[in-house]
């Protein structure tokens, strides 16, 4: 199968074929089967798609040119070499004025001067664009020389994507765009002219790997239902409930239940989301709940009437309704439920001590957007670099990444 790269609309690149992906530091990560790269920049497991496009409400929509690359591209001819230069695809890293600025003259016109140093380094040059939007010519042949490479996709560190060999990238609308061996896809989500990179990232201070500064403590699961007050609201209204309206499959297992039970459930489902450990340190921990159910011999129908009545309830009382928290609040229940069941049965083998369960969010972190999730975060990046370089010439632009050695 041809090596492609689909975008999809306001998703993700959707890899197809035989394109090795690698991670930042250049390895191939284990991608679990996984084909589909973050698009929007607010993975938190990027290089792949989390499905955060969706959570951030990702616009992905696409404004890059599809016609011909000759159409577009500027030629200025040398001695024996003529460089190609096509604006709309410039990604803005400056490895060519970096390495070569009497040639590749940002503060001048014409910006690339072919003659002004021998026709070897210009072409070193110039197959070192990661973009593809410098190519070279050799002698009077007008083809483009480019190197024979497998099919790859890294990601640049605080950049976008450096896609090498011949991989076509295909439009959410299904229209290609034209084959090239050097192509920078944009990830941060912030492009003016998706799906390429233009520099965008620069301006919008976006970061991967993440910078230990950046490093948020994600909330608990805890923290994120509410706290202890919203799972006092939960039992409370939860044992209310079964209590003053009939309910013969429940009725009988809280007949005369402790008037406390409500907070220490409470106190127990605090401490196993992550919350505060007074259930341990005032109750007994592990070794009291387990007490508390054991010869109970709880039926399924009972336990599939218990978990059926507390997600009733945590809808009752507001507690969040996302994905990711009613996923992971979800998914406890049934394992504590079911661990309960086992352990109320006469004669039951028990796991006599543990501590209290610990429950993350597993596969379902909420999404704490990062500074360049905003939408506007380019522009304004844009808009302060311009107040702060008042007399750069208009033609002058920011390096897009550094460094450039990783680039060569």
């Amino acid at each position: 199968m041809i090596p492609r790269i689909v975008v999809t609309e306001h998703g993700p690149y959707r890899v197809e074929g035989d394109v090795t992906i690698h991670d930042v530091e250049g390895g191939t990560p284990w991608d679990a089967g996984s084909r589909c790269l973050c698009r929007c920049g607010g993975s938190r497991n990027k290089p792949f798609c989390d499905a955060t496009h969706g959570l951030k409400g990702f616009d992905g929509a696409e404004s890059a040119d599809h016609a011909p690359i000759a159409e577009r591209r500027t030629e200025y001819p040398g001695d024996s070499v003529t460089v190609y230069d096509d604006r709309t695809r410039c990604a803005h890293f400056g490895q060519c004025t970096d390495r070569l600025p009497r040639v590749f003259r940002a503060d001048a016109e014409p910006f690339v001067d072919p003659h002004r140093a021998p026709a070897g380094q210009v072409a070193e040059v110039v197959a070192g664009c990661p973009s593809g939007a410098l190519a070279y010519a050799e002698g009077s042949d007008p083809e483009p020389v480019e190197a024979a490479e497998p099919a790859s996709i890294t990601p640049i560190a605080d950049g976008p994507y450096r896609v090498r060999g011949s991989v076509q990238v295909i439009g959410a609308d299904g229209r290609p765009y034209e084959r090239r061996a050097r192509q920078t896809l944009c990830r941060c989500g912030q492009s003016g002219n998706k799906p390429f990179c233009d520099g965008s990232h620069w301006y919008a201070g976006f970061r991967d790997p993440l910078p230990a500064e950046l490093t948020k403590r994600p909330a608990t699961v805890y923290e994120w239902a509410g706290g202890l007050d919203a799972l006092r609201r939960l039992t409370a209204r939860f044992y209310q409930d079964i209590l003053t309206e009939p309910d013969p499959i429940l009725e009988p297992v809280f007949r005369g239940m402790d008037h406390r039970h409500p907070e220490h459930v409470a106190a127990w489902l605090a401490e196993t989301l992550g919350g505060p450990a007074n259930y341990t340190r005032e109750h007994g921990g592990y070794e009291h709940m387990v007490a508390k159910h054991r010869n109970l011999g709880l039926t399924e129908t009972q336990r599939r009437r218990w978990l059926d009545r507390m997600i009733d309830t945590a809808d009752q009382v507001g507690l969040p309704n996302d994905p990711g928290f009613r996923s992971t609040f979800v998914a406890y229940l049934e394992w504590g439920t079911r661990i309960a069941l086992i352990n109320s049965q006469p004669g039951a083998s028990v796991i006599e001590h543990a501590p209290v369960p610990r429950w993350g969010w597993g596969q379902t972190p909420p999404f704490d957007p990062q500074p360049w999730d905003d939408p506007d975060a380019a522009e304004r990046g844009r808009r302060r670099y311009a107040e702060e370089h008042p007399a750069e010439p208009p033609t002058a632009e920011p390096r897009a990444i550094e460094p450039h050695a990783t680039l060569r």
